[in-house]
């Protein structure tokens, strides 16, 4: 007993110390995980995540226009079946989970530990804090940017720990000062950086953003191997040649297994479903809960420093350091907190032979309210 209090005692001072970079850890999966269904369109081709050249125009791969077929009853039936297995995979999950919360919480180390989470926390002076997630295919410090292959909004409820994640399609229409009619992804390259992007957001969402947090994809994919992979239930057997130079073949079979890094990224990108990023939502929300209970294992701590080096390498945030604090502390008090995830609410638009998300931003903002303040999800379609 004294060995397992210990133990507990132990990991908790290394997270203590070290909350400001597991809390960027958390976003990293978050943005990677969540995220990565829009590097190309909301619905559509597989295609591969080119990265402009700062200064360059639009691409003619982001000029290409997608070829759509929705069939509204196979999509529904499937997105249906698809919802259902992922649902009762994670409900058996979730037990699992909630047994081992009943073994600590009769554990007087265990309790112990969690008094001390308690008292650490300090009181945070807003309901909602919102951090605007950035996924590029480059190093996150380098001095120029290229279009953005992901945006992600990630809203957290400081008061019960429910954390909204608001996806934008990176092909969403907007207007860039000085450029006109642009996609958002471009927003950084042809405006000023991030703060463009985030200017944007703002409009669009009605959600003012406190801060960013820039990520990589291959930084997800290091996280996750350095971590010793995790464990997900594939629901079907997944081929598909993406046509990317590196994982440019989806190859994944049915049953539960350990998944790599590579591998975790192809599970959450896979959407060769009816309706595509709709329905592969649930197996991004399956590979970042699957990543949080990695990081929450015992077994992890030895691993600890190799995970802040990695995820320190991997993140760039204009965050100061008390907010980084401070939400950590939060997300360490709600344990396993209710994640709710939503597509950015728009049409498709062909416009000058170039394909666009079109928004309304009056509808968006409402829904967008909606969502944050009573977890109410929408049609990816505006009616």
């Amino acid at each position: 007993m004294k060995e397992k209090k210990n133990r507990f005692e132990l990991l908790f001072r290394v997270v203590k110390v070290h909350k400001k970079t597991l809390f960027l850890g958390f976003f990293l999966g978050i943005s990677l995980v969540l995220g990565v269904s829009l590097a190309n369109q909301v619905i559509g081709n597989e295609t591969p995540i080119t990265l402009a050249k700062a200064g360059e125009g639009s691409s003619q791969a982001e000029k290409e226009i997608p070829t759509i077929d929705i069939s509204a009853s196979n999509q529904v039936n499937e997105t249906t079946i698809i919802a259902e297995t992922l649902d009762a995979q994670q409900e058996a999950a979730d037990e699992q989970t909630e047994d081992a919360s009943q073994n600590n919480n009769s554990d007087p180390a265990a309790n112990s530990v969690n008094d001390l989470i308690d008292e650490a926390i300090p009181t945070f002076n807003k309901k909602h804090f919102t951090v605007l997630l950035v996924g590029v295919d480059q190093r996150p410090r380098e001095k120029s940017i290229s279009n953005t292959d992901t945006l992600l909004v990630a809203d957290v409820n400081t008061i019960n720990g429910q954390v909204t994640l608001l996806s934008i399609p990176r092909d969403t229409q907007v207007m860039i000062p000085g450029y006109g009619k642009e996609k958002i992804n471009a927003a950084a390259r042809l405006g000023k950086g991030l703060k463009t992007t985030t200017a944007l957001v703002e409009e669009i969402t009605g959600q003012p953003i406190d801060g960013y947090v820039l990520t990589n994809f291959t930084g997800f994919k290091t996280i996750i191997d350095t971590l010793g992979g995790i464990t997900l239930t594939v629901e079907k057997d997944m081929y598909y040649m993406t046509g990317d130079k590196e994982d440019g073949i989806i190859n994944l079979k049915e049953g539960t297994q350990r998944l790599n890094g590579t591998q975790a990224l192809q599970y959450a990108r896979f959407r060769q479903d009816a309706l595509a990023d709709i329905s592969r939502t649930s197996r991004q929300q399956a590979v970042l809960k699957a990543m949080g209970k990695e990081f929450l294992q015992v077994k992890t701590l030895p691993k600890l420093p190799a995970l802040i080096s990695q995820i320190t390498k991997c993140t760039e945030t204009d965050l100061t350091a008390g907010e980084l604090w401070s939400m950590a502390n939060i997300l360490l008090r709600f344990k396993n907190p209710n994640i709710t995830s939503q597509t950015l609410p728009g049409n498709f638009l062909i416009e000058d032979n170039i394909s666009y998300w079109k928004v309304n931003p009056k509808k968006s903002q409402a829904l967008v309210k909606k969502l944050i303040e009573e977890g109410k999800t929408s049609s990816v379609f505006f009616q």
